[in-house]
C-alpha cells in the first residue's frame, strides 16, 4: 500500500516565490521540495487500485492553469498556514471533480467538502500571521500522482507519474 494524492507541482520559479514567503514567516515550514497544490487526497491505496487509477488519470486532459495565490490563511483545526486564492477557477474544479470520479470508481473514499486550492507553508501552526507578500501566480499544464513517504526526519513527497497537456 502507498499513501497517495494528486497534485499540481511547482516549477522552480514558483517554488522560489513560495520559499521567499516561508522565510518571512519564520516558523517550522514545509520543506521546499514538498511544496505543492493538493488536488485530491487518496490515502492508502493498494497496488492494484493504483494501476487502474493511473490508467484512469491518463485519460483526463490536464488543463493549462494559472492560479493566483494572494492570501495567507490560517486553518485552525488542521493547524496550517497556507496560501489561498480569492479567485475561482472552473478548469481546476473540473480537474478535481474528474479525479474524484476516477477514485470513486475504485471505491477510494474522497473528501466531500468543497475543494479549496491551497499551498501549505507551515504545519502545526498555532495562530494566524499578518504578512504582506507579492501574490504567487502558479502556472500549471500538468498534474501528478504523488506518494507520501515517511522519513525519520519528516515526510518526503515523490512524484510517481505526471500527465502534461498536449
Amino acid at each position: 500500500m502507498k499513501r497517495l494524492f494528486f497534485a499540481l507541482w511547482p516549477d522552480d520559479i514558483t517554488r522560489q516565490k513560495c520559499v521567499k514567503i516561508t522565510v518571512a514567516i519564520n516558523e517550522s515550514v514545509v520543506s521546499p521540495t514538498n511544496l505543492h497544490v493538493t488536488l485530491l487526497f487518496l490515502g492508502n491505496v493498494t497496488l492494484d487500485k493504483e494501476t487502474v487509477l493511473r490508467q484512469e488519470a491518463a485519460i483526463i486532459p490536464p488543463p493549462k492553469l494559472t492560479l493566483c495565490f494572494n492570501r495567507l490563511s490560517f486553518w485552525k483545526k488542521p493547524g496550517v498556514l497556507c496560501l489561498t486564492s480569492t479567485d475561482d477557477n472552473p478548469e481546476l474544479i473540473s480537474l478535481v471533480n474528474n479525479l474524484a470520479v476516477a477514485a470513486k470508481k475504485l471505491e477510494i473514499p474522497v473528501d466531500q467538502r468543497p475543494y479549496k486550492p491551497h499551498v501549505t507553508l507551515v504545519k502545526k501552526a498555532k495562530a494566524s500571521k499578518t504578512l504582506g507578500f507579492e501574490p504567487v501566480n502558479w502556472r500549471s499544464n500538468s498534474f501528478c500522482l504523488v506518494e507520501s513517504c515517511s522519513q525519520t526526519n519528516g515526510v518526503e513527497y515523490r512524484i510517481i507519474e505526471q500527465w502534461e497537456a498536449k
